[in-house]
């Protein structure tokens, strides 16, 4: 069953197609990888699907539900959530009070909100963190603190916008592991990363962008393979 459905979508920016003519469905229960090179169009597309741009034409459904000309908060509260490729998180508050905020879209009460965000918190690794300042976090401790506040909102879909940008080798196979387990708790996934091994390791699915247009889309063992991608995004050449 398609949780998401993205159709026909487009938008321009100063007359320059960012998005054009956008199709995918994400089934679910599923990971689907949103691959391509920078400037390909994939941060706008979650842009659009979670109502911080209006697409100038397209659809865009959630369980059915039309979500075109949602506010952000709205789309949220729909069962829809995002994380940003910059984490920026309150420095000076806590990692538990960073998550509360997000846990009040849900749980009205403080005291349900706290208990909700330990929750998260336990469930991505920071429940060791929970009273330090967000500011003195390591970078992939942000990382995590990102997902927290996504997942506090109680999201059914969530778009991660390069989890794994800027930590190391070692780091990317903890955030990997932190992103299929999610997955495992019920959590629909779409994935925007450019650390290619670990998308293509955790991926069920990869759609591949180029100038705001797929150009490819499929099991990730056969995406690599095609003409167009390793030309587009591998400069022709294959990925170990």
């Amino acid at each position: 069953m398609s949780r998401l459905e993205v159709e026909r979508l487009s938008v321009s920016f100063g007359g320059v197609r960012a998005v054009r003519d956008l199709s995918f469905s994400v089934a679910e229960g599923e990971i689907l990888g949103l691959i391509g090179p920078n400037g390909a169009g994939k941060t706008t597309v979650f842009n659009l699907v979670t109502g911080f741009v209006r697409p100038a034409s397209g659809a865009i459904r959630l369980d059915g539900r039309p979500l075109v000309g949602l506010k952000p908060h709205a789309v949220a509260r729909h069962g829809l959530a995002r994380t940003f490729q910059i984490v920026k998180p309150f420095p000076r508050l806590s990692v538990r009070e960073n998550v509360t905020l997000a846990a009040f879209l849900r749980h009205p009460a403080r005291r349900d909100a706290e208990a909700h965000a330990d929750a998260v918190l336990e469930r991505v690794g920071l429940a060791h963190r929970v009273t330090v300042a967000a500011g003195q976090l390591t970078l992939l401790d942000q990382k995590r603190l990102e997902v927290a506040r996504a997942l506090a909102t109680g999201p059914r879909i969530l778009l991660l916008d390069e989890p794994m940008g800027g930590l190391t080798p070692a780091e990317v196979g903890l955030a990997s592991d932190l992103v299929a387990g999610i997955r495992d708790g019920g959590v629909t996934i779409v994935l925007v990363e450019h650390v290619m091994k670990a998308i293509m390791r955790i991926s069920d699915r990869v759609l591949v962008m180029n100038q705001g247009e797929k150009i490819a889309e499929g099991p990730p063992s056969r995406v690599v393979e095609e003409p167009a991608v390793l030309a587009a995004y591998f400069g022709k050449r294959r990925v170990a």
